[in-house]
């Protein structure tokens, strides 16, 4: 295994870990001020900022970790309907596509959290900084612009008489 591919097992598991403890601790934390409302008529302030901050962690952190498992929204009806070497081009226009945008979007997230530092913002109850939370907006963005090049440049490397073959399986259900 090259270098690389241990960096990348190593970073897939840094996201799971990430998004998996986020969401078992908004769990734990909003079920337990969930009870303490009802059963003690006392609600903890501070749960809905953190609640608020782990849905932006999850939101963008989920975004790399959706485009490294292909778990993005597909609209297939048209994409389905076309020769292998139409849905082979397609593919390289939509990873190309998917790319620049992305980028596009880490750059702008990227300038946000900038002028949030900049301006010191912080949050209402905690007074945490709010630049901090939100740096996982621009890496989120570049996780999922940097797998989406990753797409591209494999799709470009693949034989698109391989890919009739792999489109054709997928049809069969390899039979």
């Amino acid at each position: 295994m090259n270098f690389l591919q241990r960096v990348d097992r190593i970073w897939e598991a840094i996201e799971k870990g990430i998004l998996s403890i986020t969401t078992i601790l908004m769990s734990i934390m909003l079920v337990s001020n969930a009870l303490s409302r009802y059963f003690l008529n006392k609600s903890w302030p501070f749960t809905e900022e953190i609640g608020t901050m782990g849905i932006i962690i999850l939101t963008f952190m989920g975004l790399g970790y959706a485009a490294r498992q292909h778990m993005h929204i597909e609209m297939s009806g048209f994409y389905d309907l076309l020769p292998p070497k139409f849905k082979y081009a397609l593919d390289l226009i939509i990873n190309f596509g998917s790319f620049i945008v992305l980028l596009f979007c880490t750059y702008i997230s990227f300038q946000y959290v900038q002028h949030l530092h900049n301006i010191g913002q912080v949050s209402t109850i905690l007074r945490l900084p709010l630049y901090l939370t939100m740096a996982v907006i621009p890496l989120g963005f570049l996780l999922a612009s940097i797998r989406f090049l990753t797409h591209l440049i494999i799709g470009i490397k693949f034989d698109p008489e391989k890919y009739e073959k792999v489109a054709e399986e997928k049809l069969t259900g390899g039979v």
